[in-house]
């Protein structure tokens, strides 16, 4: 066990560090798999739905399972469920690798998608317990660094993997994660702290089942109802009042539940301000994910290029997330949830740019006409400005966000603010693809155009969240909501 001075494990930043590489794995897994979709569904012979659901049923469970596995956490001690779950999802990498049929595939990735997200929630709890709320921005900060580490070389590493073959490719892109994994799970065993107790025989009636299906019926009917498909207008109106009525269910089932014994998220955490604004806000910017796929289908199917160029014009928004981060973190405790605002004004500057150096494109016949001016665009300013905006959104968000946040409760509130922010990636990447799918068709295949109407829907989801974030600082008078003692409403 981890010795205890002032009351937090010594070894905190090594934990940290664990958290690191799961994040890392997570992200870089995502991004890989955009990358191998188009391979993929050239050789197990995937539609155009089938790719949907390749990419963003990875991002819906990972969000699904993060509030059932940090509640468990929260019960069962965060160690056991962090390695638990890193192991299953190297299990499943290697099952996917395997795969012969695009629905075996499609399974293996939803299951490596839920076993991170019960894994990741035990990080920002651990952080929540071991560090004050003046310090957590830093380690924030440093999960972010993994992140964009994982953008950047996620692409590039996909596309080196892909373009070994056609067959064995993408193959390799779900095999190299079951070893990351295990390394993960070997080393948060031995360095994250145990549990001050061990549960009891009766640990299991900590756990709301019945709050868990309903959570997981609700948001997955929702998100299949937005699925395209030839019935896309019938789907909508019978699943999507459906996921309504059980969402509904489990908001009544988690009040009843709450008076009479341990809910799977206390809906009174989002009546505390910086807590319930901020899922909000996560929610929101969720969609800007929508930009890598959007990316990797415009530069591979529009324009012809490898999957390897395509990741390394992607590249760029690394840099800038990377730098983010460290500045995210440093700043958050003095100027709150300023900084968010400024984070989303620069991501919309970042996308404008791209967008015109997007209408100065020469012509359409030649790739490199359009991979050229993408990449300067990039390295100028475009992709960079908006990856260092997306971390000075997120980390800050985050920070402030989980302040307020009891440690009883880490697990599951983070929980849920990560499935908001996998949900709304979800469901942006439905969203937006399909828009860009459906522009392609109607004009007669031009991927120009479908490319920027897909930038304009990015762009409707930050300017959403950026309102969100206003409305917040103006009517909380300037106050910095991270710091101890903000309101609570």
């Amino acid at each position: 066990m981890d010795s205890v001075r002032a009351g937090r494990p010594t070894r905190r930043w090594a934990v940290v560090g664990v958290g690191q590489m799961a994040v890392f794995l997570a992200v870089v897994t995502g991004s890989m798999l955009i990358i191998a979709v188009p391979e993929i569904a050239r050789t197990l012979g995937a539609d155009d739905d089938e790719q949907e659901w390749l990419v963003a049923g990875y991002a819906l469970t990972f969000g699904l399972l993060q509030v059932p596995g940090g509640r468990l956490g929260d019960v069962c001690g965060r160690r056991r469920v962090f390695v638990g779950g890193l192991v299953l999802f190297g299990v499943a990498g290697v099952a996917a690798g395997l795969a012969p049929v695009t629905p075996w595939l499609l399974t293996a990735v939803v299951v490596q998608g839920g076993a991170l997200g019960a894994a990741i929630p035990q990080i920002y709890g651990l952080i929540q317990q071991q560090f004050t709320n003046e310090e957590r921005g830093r380690p924030y900060g440093l999960l972010g660094v993994a992140f964009a580490l994982a953008i950047g070389s996620g692409p590039i590493l996909g596309g080196l993997l892909v373009d070994v073959g056609a067959e064995i490719g993408w193959r390799l892109v779900f095999a190299v994660t079951a070893p990351i994994a295990l390394l993960a799970a070997g080393l948060g065993w031995s360095l994250m702290p145990t549990s001050s107790t061990a549960p009891d025989r009766s640990w299991w009636r900590e756990i709301d089942l019945v709050g868990i299906v309903l959570l997981i019926v609700g948001v997955a009917t929702l998100w299949a109802a937005m699925v395209e498909d030839e019935s896309r207008t019938s789907t909508l109106w019978v699943l999507g009042p459906i996921g309504l009525v059980v969402l509904a269910g489990f908001v009544f089932w988690e009040r009843r539940r709450a008076r009479h014994g341990s809910p799977l998220f206390d809906l009174g955490l989002l009546r505390i301000r910086s807590y319930g604004l901020g899922t909000l806000i996560a929610l929101l910017f969720g969609a800007y994910d929508a930009l890598f796929y959007v990316m990797a289908l415009y530069l591979q199917n529009g324009v012809n290029h490898e999957p390897f160029t395509a990741g390394l014009v992607m590249t760029p928004i690394a840099v800038g997330s990377a730098a983010g981060s460290l500045i995210g973190g440093r700043v958050v405790g003095r100027v709150g949830r300023r900084a968010v605002v400024l984070g989303l004004l620069m991501v919309l500057v970042g996308l404008a740019a791209v967008v015109v150096g997007d209408v100065f494109l020469p012509t359409f016949d030649s790739p490199h006409s359009a991979a050229l001016p993408l990449l300067i665009a990039g390295l100028g300013g475009g992709f960079v400005l908006s990856g260092a905006g997306s971390s000075l959104t997120v980390v800050p968000n985050q920070t402030i966000t989980m302040s307020q946040v009891p440690e009883t409760q880490a697990g599951s509130a983070a929980g849920m603010l990560q499935t908001g922010s996998r949900l709304g990636s979800s469901a942006g990447t439905i969203g937006v693809s399909t828009a860009l799918f459906v522009t392609v068709d109607r004009t007669g295949g031009n991927w120009l155009a479908a490319f920027r109407v897909a930038l304009l829907m990015i762009a409707a989801f930050i300017i959403a969240a950026l309102v969100t974030t206003l409305v917040d600082v103006y009517t909380n008078h300037g106050r910095d909501s991270c710091r101890p003692g903000g309101r609570r409403h």
